[in-house]
Parts: structure tokens; sequence; C-alpha cells
């Protein structure tokens, strides 16, 4: 293993923090970042380094890294960027092991600025430093209580790894993750990546225990081949998905003016992606919740599908869905058919998609979802329960005669979302992945209030997405069969 990802293990779980930079004055991100390492809950020791204040929130300042008493795990730099260079210096003569560099102004402004960011390297490499940055928003890694970035935003730690050559993307792909209620094992906005690049973030998530699967946004890569190597190594262990930023001639131009990101011809990125096992997103939703997907859930065994629905409609739109990513909507036996036939009305019409008829009785989803994993003709299960619009209007009994009856359809609905949670215990006794769409929210938004447990089934706002995620499993599990390498 290579000296920095060892080291890269003290910038995720520091025992100690140097905050360089670090003030009062609340419109810098000196205290904006300190303050978050606080209230997020770091437990290590903390010392400020500011050579122009005794203390920092309560806590003595110290002029210099070097000042600072005890070992130092990780240095998080927010000074001006011609005082970095010296700032990591410090940090090389006192053995720091890790440092996040937030500070922007070097390599993507070109000049003397990028001749600045090789003086970086050339120190931290010289001292066998691992360098997150610069020009980056920091890291996260919630089970440590570690929050050295610039977004006021703690969330919950969870099984999905980010590596973001953005900030704002990186909090949207995290906010897309905790809607379908899953949380962060580590992520990291690597900025510039003057010494460490995506693929050593995505080497060190493949083999962190708390990370079941890795995001990733990138805008350019220095090199290709590495890349490949790396995305390899990292895919056999767990899925990678990736969103590929700078597709279009106008995208390039402005990911070299964000980060200075080395351009990529999209058509080899993907044929890189497609050749490491890499999972390719086209948006910044899907890939929040593809990656969710991948959490606790078995991969599809091929690609035939059983589809019930409540609605014909919907049905046709998902066998549409399906065949746009490749997939088969499975043709079912007349053993199997007939057996479902048994518990729907006279004027069903056998098929798959299984149509529900718009049936009011959702006790038949359950054995209807059993026939189908027992028989051995489906290799994924999508249900798409859709709930009905409606008003509720009080009655006026002078000048009506109905009732408001939208306190049932309350009920029906909370039955169906008892139902649906616990089809994440039948996936796993029977080893084949369930997916849901839905429109109704009973359950979602739930990875912003607690530490995600993630023994959940995710639900997808519309049977395309749905359709999405399961295709990326598809071909992930086909990859890792060596059935799909070429596809």
């Amino acid at each position: 293993m290579d000296e920095r990802q060892k080291r890269l293990d003290r910038a995720f779980s520091p025992r100690s923090i140097a905050f360089v930079g670090a003030t009062e004055a609340s419109a810098k991100w000196g205290f904006i970042i300190f303050n978050n390492l606080i209230v997020g809950g770091f437990r290590g020791d903390l010392y400020p380094v500011n050579p122009n204040r005794d203390e920092v929130m309560g806590m003595k300042a110290f002029g210099s890294v070097r000042d600072v008493p005890g070992d130092i795990d990780l240095a998080v730099i927010t000074v001006p960027a011609a005082h970095v260079v010296p700032a990591v210096k410090d940090c090389a003569a006192r053995g720091v092991q890790a440092a996040v560099v937030v500070s922007a102004g070097f390599r993507e402004l070109g000049g003397e600025s990028a001749r600045m960011e090789e003086e970086l390297v050339r120190v931290a490499d010289g001292a066998r430093m691992a360098v997150v940055g610069p020009n980056g928003q920091g890291i996260c890694c919630p089970s440590s209580g570690l929050y050295p970035w610039m977004p006021l935003f703690y969330p919950p730690a969870g099984s999905i790894g980010f590596v973001c050559q953005s900030g704002n993307i990186l909090n949207m792909l995290i906010g897309h993750a905790l809607d379908a209620g899953f949380g962060v094992s580590k992520a990291v906005s690597s900025g510039n990546e003057a010494q460490l690049k995506t693929e050593d973030f995505v080497e060190y998530m493949a083999r962190d225990a708390d990370t079941q699967v890795v995001a990733a946004y990138i805008e350019g890569v220095e090199d290709g081949r590495r890349f490949l190597e790396k995305a390899r190594a990292a895919t056999a262990a767990k899925p990678v998905v990736a969103l590929k930023g700078g597709r279009s001639e106008s995208g390039s131009a402005a990911a070299r003016s964000h980060t200075g990101a080395m351009a990529v011809s999209e058509r080899m990125f993907e044929a890189a992606c497609r050749q490491a096992g890499v999972v390719l997103t086209r948006t910044i939703g899907e890939t929040g919740l593809t990656a969710a997907s991948f959490v606790n859930r078995p991969l599809p065994g091929g690609r035939r599908i059983g589809i019930v629905t409540g609605g014909g409609g919907l049905g046709v739109v998902a066998a549409d869905a399906c065949s746009e990513e490749g997939l088969e909507v499975a043709r079912l036996s007349d053993a199997t058919l007939e057996k479902v036939g048994r518990l729907l009305p006279g004027w069903w019409v056998p098929g798959n998609p299984i149509d529900l008829v718009a049936g009011l009785d959702l006790t038949i989803i359950g054995p209807i979802l059993e026939i189908l994993i027992e028989s051995g003709e489906i290799d994924a299960l999508l249900l798409i329960f859709i709930e009905s619009p409606r008003t509720k209007t009080p009655t006026d009994p002078k000048a009506a005669k109905g009732l408001d009856i939208s306190g049932i359809w309350d009920i029906m609905t909370g039955q169906a979302a008892e139902r649906i949670a616990g089809l994440y215990g039948t996936m796993h006794e029977t080893g084949l992945p369930i997916y849901v769409a839905s429109n109704f929210r009973t359950g979602r938004g739930i990875g912003r209030k607690r530490a995600a447990g993630e023994r959940q089934v995710v639900m997808y706002d519309d049977v395309e997405a749905a359709c999405r995620a399961i295709s990326a499993m598809v071909r992930y599990g086909e990859y890792l069969d060596g059935r799909g390498a070429e596809a």
C-alpha cells in the first residue's frame, strides 16, 4: 500500500488537528470551518493556529504549527494562497501526516499561482505527507464526528463514500443519498488534486470497511492509464458510480477555470470506465440515487424483470423504460400467470407487467410478489405504487350529501408503506433485488433525521429512475461475472 494511502487514515480519523487560519471573524472560512469541527462533534485535540491571536473561541491559539505541543495527525489550512506553502513547511517540520488545503488561488489561475501549487506538492512529497486540495471544500467522516468543510451540513454516518472535484456537487450528491435514507462513510472535495487524485481516494474507499459503494464526480484526469488501473482494482471490491463533468467543449472550458482540470475525451473516458467496471451516470440526482441503490441490496442475477403495477399505463411506461435500458420484461409461464390470476378480478389480462387493475385490496401485493419470486422466472422485481392525488374538502351538509373519505386513502397509504418496508426483509431472505417506484413520501428524507440504518428498500420518484438503477446494477453484476466488460 502506498504510504500516502496509510496517511489518509489520519485525515479521516485524526486524533489531533492543527487548524491554520482559525479565526473568530464570522465571514471567513477560517471561522466557519473551524466552527464546523466544534459543532460537528470532533472528539480529538483541536489546536487553532493564528499568529495574531492569543485564543480562538476560548481555545489557546498558537503562532505556528511548530509551536503546537504533542503529535498532530491532520492540518486544516485556510490561509491565503501566498501563506500556504510556508504553513505546509511548518507541518512537514512537525511530522504532520495529512493536510486538507481549502485555500484557493493556485493552478486554476495559472502562472505563478500554478508554480506555488507545484512547490506545495514538492514539500509535501518530501515529508511523505498526504495532501487534499488545494481549492477544495474540505472533507468529512461522520463516524469520527469530523466535518472540516465549508457547508453547515452534518450528514449522518452511512455506507456511501463520495469523491468530488466540486464542493457544491458533493453537497448535492450527498443530499440525494440522504433523501433516499442513506448516509456517508467518507466524503472528500478533492479540488485541484495537486497531489492526491480522484483515483487515490477511490482506491482508499475501496479498502475502507465502512464504505459499500463509491460515488464520484470527475471533471478531468491527469493520468488516464493510472486512473484506469486504480478504478479497475476498486470495482473488483465494490461498485464505483461516476458522473463526468466537462462532456461538452464549453463544459471542458468551465472545468479548466474551475479546478484547472485536464480535459479528456468523453468517448475515451466512457470506454475506459466500461473497461474498468465503473457505472456511469448522466445527472447529479441519478448519481446519488444509483449509489444508494447498491447499499445493502443483492445484485440482479440477470436482465429479466418482473413488474407489478397499480395501473396499466404505468406498466407500459415501465416496459418501455426497461427496453431502453437494455433490460428484459420477463416472459412469465402459464403456471405462474395462473397463480397470479387467482388473486385478481376476472377482467385481469394475464401478462407481465402484472396490472392490479386499480384494485383497492392491498393485501394481495405480498402474495403476488411471492409468486413471482418463487417462480424463478425473474432476476429483479419492480413494484410501482402510485398514490392517487386528492383534495380534502370539508363537507357542507346543507350543500352536499357526499362524505370526505380522504382519511380512508390515508389509511391505505400507511398500509402500503408498511408493506413496502417489509420488502427489505423479503429481498434478503430470497436474494432477489426489489425496487419500488412511488410518488408518496412516507419514510422519505429520513436520512436527514437519523444516523442512517440503511435497512430499507430505495423508493424512486419515477419509473425511469428505477429502471436506470436496475440497469446499472445489472451491468455491474455482469462485469463482475466477466460477461459485460465489452458491453
